[in-house]
């Protein structure tokens, strides 16, 4: 049964966050999705932390077997919150943004889940990053509100925003990777216009989404496949060969000669996928059909990057940023797709949400989603061009985890990683 924590750090009443009512959707649509789920609300804004001291930090840093009467009391509070992300799966957070930061209560919670020896491990033995978390494998979302805009990475307050740098480098207390957070926020509050209205309508329609996709994945207990790279940091892969014109199979030269004519290079990925001329001619053959379909280009990145995105696949993020750059994709659509943000046009958005669907789903949309996908304009051929889009994806997303393709120079300038990554960063 999959158990879902809901943490509310807004000092409004209910009636006037933004933020819960976005963490109240999200449970509502989430327990629809799947009515067996467990759900544990802790609303830190209405009944705040108390701040940490030297009493709690002594206790903290005491080995269990040598505290204390009142150290353990003092620890049963924060004891009971980690009991809490322990046994979530999934976290939805809402944080609104106060004064470009972090609410107080939510610094507080955060306070008392970072934990030596419950949440994190510290060995100096491991030279320059002693600490190691200890939880792993939990999925979090963070709605959020924000009376300005653009605190987007690349947005013109992106350098003022010191809440979801603050939340990325603190997840992996709470057993967060940063690859696994998705953020939705509503922005232009303070401005009370149009362009808010447009935010919260967005903003409630991705929050649906993802309750739905994090619902009905947990239900159904699927693997999601940016948790591979990190099943594998441990493991010790051997080296896939990057060939070259001279070293590559007969096979795969032809293509390879084809790349170099087109391209002026030869990209990595196919350098790589040359080990297999299968594979290699199976991509190219693949998509060269997906580019004869009725999609526009832009409809067609949109498909293709939110494929790479949810894969995790760096390397074709760069590269799709490049060719999106090229085949004049808008630059907002682009921003959207490597920040997983809502596209503004609402058609174009709905393709986005419908490739996340089908990615998340592994193929296995629900009526209602399909229905909505074909309200927004789309049709039934685009249903299938939407899977043959990701089935395109798989091959290349899957070829570079496994054989770790370096990325070129020529798609250097768009290196890509998790939007909380490059926040914090």
């Amino acid at each position: 049964m999959a158990t879902l924590l809901r943490i509310d750090a807004s000092a409004q009443q209910q009636d006037r966050s933004l933020t819960r009512m976005l963490t109240t959707l999200f449970t509502t649509e989430f327990l629809h999705a799947n009515p067996d789920a467990k759900v544990i609300v802790r609303d830190i804004g209405q009944d705040p932390i108390p701040a940490i001291d030297h009493r709690f930090v002594h206790a903290a840093f005491t080995p269990p077997e040598a505290r204390e009467d009142w150290m353990t009391n003092r620890l049963a509070l924060s004891d009971a919150l980690i009991d809490e992300v322990v046994a979530a799966d999934i976290i939805v957070m809402g944080a609104p943004m106060y004064n470009y930061g972090m609410p107080a209560a939510l610094k507080g919670w955060i306070d008392h889940i970072a934990r030596i020896g419950r949440t994190f491990s510290f060995d100096l033995a491991r030279g320059d990053s002693p600490i190691e978390p200890i939880l792993k494998g939990k999925h979090l979302v963070v709605l959020s509100s924000r009376g300005e805009f653009g605190f987007e990475p690349g947005g013109p307050r992106a350098h003022m925003n010191a809440l979801d740098p603050a939340i990325a480098a603190c997840a992996h207390y709470f057993g967060v990777d940063a690859a696994h957070i998705q953020t939705v926020a509503i922005e232009y509050q303070e401005f009370k216009d149009a362009r808010h209205d447009r935010s919260v309508t967005a903003a409630k329609e991705a929050t649906r989404a993802l309750a739905q996709q994090f619902g009905k994945s947990a239900k159904q207990t699927i693997f999601h496949q940016t948790d591979y790279p990190e099943k594998r940091k441990d493991q010790t892969m051997k080296d896939f060969p990057t060939h070259t014109m001279e070293s590559a199979p007969a096979d795969a030269k032809p293509i390879l000669q084809a790349a170099l004519k087109g391209y002026g290079f030869v990209p990595n990925l196919y350098a790589a996928m040359a080990e297999a001329p299968a594979i290699l001619e199976g991509y190219t053959t693949l998509s060269a059909i997906f580019g004869k379909t009725d999609l526009s280009e832009t409809e067609r990145q949109i498909i293709l990057m939110t494929n790479n995105r949810l894969n995790g696949c760096k390397y074709c993020m760069a590269a799709h940023t490049t060719l999106s750059q090229m085949g004049g994709v808008p630059d907002d659509v682009i921003a959207s797709l490597r920040n997983d943000t809502p596209i503004a046009d609402s058609k174009l958005e709905a393709l986005r949400q419908f490739a996340i669907v089908i990615n998340e789903s592994r193929g296995w949309p629900t009526d209602a989603e399909i229905e909505r996908f074909l309200k927004a304009g789309h049709t039934q051929q685009t249903v299938l061009e939407v899977i043959l889009g990701t089935a395109l994806k798989t091959l290349s997303n899957y070829t570079n985890h496994v054989a770790e393709t370096d990325l070129d120079s020529a798609f250097a300038a768009n290196v890509w990683s998790s939007p909380t990554v490059q926040a914090a960063e």
